[in-house]
């Protein structure tokens, strides 16, 4: 469920039950250059160690969430993966933090934490979410893996990362969310499930439109946008 997931690539979360987290900034291959001065190196290092200990406690689901063993391990590995890189984030050329911002933010990782396996599906229902779930989480953590040390929480700027999934939507992170997301519904169909995803969705959308009002004013990320067409679902949106 980054996040400052520069779209197109850069954070952050989905997942837990499923949480979104990162901020997806496209980028290419070189890391962006940025000078800090002492306090903001020290600012920045806080900043990385606090968004490790997210990874590495809130964002790790307790054993069973998902459907499938496959699909928990899957995900610790990424959890786990995800906070060592978090160690070493590259600094951001520039961030979004305003009331709208924290907002938004806020309100993508923490409703979807709120989804509950309960009374489980059955049969064809609950193998397709098996399948589903590890769409989802698989796809997710590969657009991690490409998204690197460029990813956070608030919207931001980190560089632009045009490979791999950001080749397909500008935001591939929150589309494995959103897969993973409805495969665990199918899994666990219950009303409250099916509101807390609902409700979920126009927040997703509020982040995405926030990432990319900030990342437009690259003439880098404009450039990648104009190639790639479709934010979350190739040929749909």
């Amino acid at each position: 469920m980054g996040i400052d997931e520069p779209v197109g690539a850069a954070a952050d979360a989905p997942e837990a039950t499923p949480a979104v987290a990162e901020s997806e900034a496209p980028s290419k291959i070189a890391e962006p250059e940025v000078e800090l001065s002492r306090g903001a190196r020290y600012r920045h290092a806080l900043g990385n160690i606090g968004l490790a200990l997210l990874f590495f406690t809130a964002l790790i689901p307790a054993k069973g969430q998902y459907n499938s063993g496959l699909a928990n391990d899957i995900w610790l590995v990424g959890a786990v993966l995800m906070g060592v890189l978090s160690l070493v984030r590259v600094p951001a050329r520039s961030s979004m933090i305003n009331m709208r911002s924290i907002m938004a933010t806020a309100a993508m990782m923490t409703i979807p934490a709120l989804m509950r396996p309960a009374a489980g599906s059955s049969g064809l229902l609950q193998d397709l979410a098996i399948v589903i779930e590890l769409i989802g989480i698989a796809f997710t953590q590969v657009s991690r893996l490409y998204l690197g040390r460029r990813f956070g929480l608030l919207p931001a700027n980190r560089g632009i990362v045009s490979k791999g999934p950001f080749r397909l939507v500008r935001h591939p992170i929150y589309s494995g969310w959103l897969v993973l997301t409805i495969g665990f519904l199918m899994a666990y169909p219950t009303p409250r499930n099916v509101g807390i995803l609902i409700l979920s969705v126009p927040f997703l959308v509020w982040r995405m439109e926030l990432e990319e009002e900030h990342l437009n004013e690259d003439a880098e990320y404009r450039e990648y946008a104009a190639k790639t067409r479709y934010r979350l679902i190739p040929g749909i949106y």
